[in-house]
């Protein structure tokens, strides 16, 4: 089954616990084959009693959801998609490592871990940047794989 738990008990990811408890209980009753009038619905892939459990023991204990929560993002992140809406990931400047020799900025990718996969100048930030609200934005691409990152700076007063 490739459905994450939030997904099995019809929730949305900022749900709250008692969100949760309410959906657990419908989805066990209309599961459940002593419940169900229906005995034809769980065939063919449709969610299990077993499935509905699991799901509630994670997302129903805080730790195991937040533990659940950090395997779905890193999962997401390795695959090159965020929730951010937009399918990019944000990473402030201040992550990068600047060489003072060089006048540059450098950061491993996060997906495919080639050394110094972002990469980019002073004057390549000043050229493409873009001025959001909170500062600037640069669109960066890794030179290994087809992962893009925002980049987020603030420009220092001298």
């Amino acid at each position: 089954m490739n459905k994450t738990y939030y997904e099995i008990l019809g929730l949305k990811s900022d749900c709250s616990i008692a969100e949760i408890k309410k959906a657990y209980r419908e989805k066990i009753v209309s599961t459940h084959p002593d419940k169900s009038r229906d005995l034809i619905q769980n065939v063919d892939g449709q969610l299990t009693v077993d499935d509905i459990q699991e799901a509630y023991k994670t997302l129903g204990n805080e730790q195991l959801r937040l533990q659940y929560d950090k395997q779905i993002l890193e999962g997401h992140k390795k695959r090159g998609y965020h929730n951010s809406g937009d399918g990019l990931d944000e990473y402030s400047l201040d992550k990068f490592f600047f060489s003072a020799a060089t006048m540059e900025y450098s950061m491993d990718c996060p997906r495919c871990h080639s050394k110094d996969g972002f990469h980019f100048s002073e004057e390549a930030l000043e050229e493409h940047a873009e001025e959001k609200p909170c500062g600037f934005q640069v669109l960066s691409q890794c030179s290994a794989c087809s992962l893009w990152l925002k980049v987020n700076f603030d420009v220092a007063e001298e």
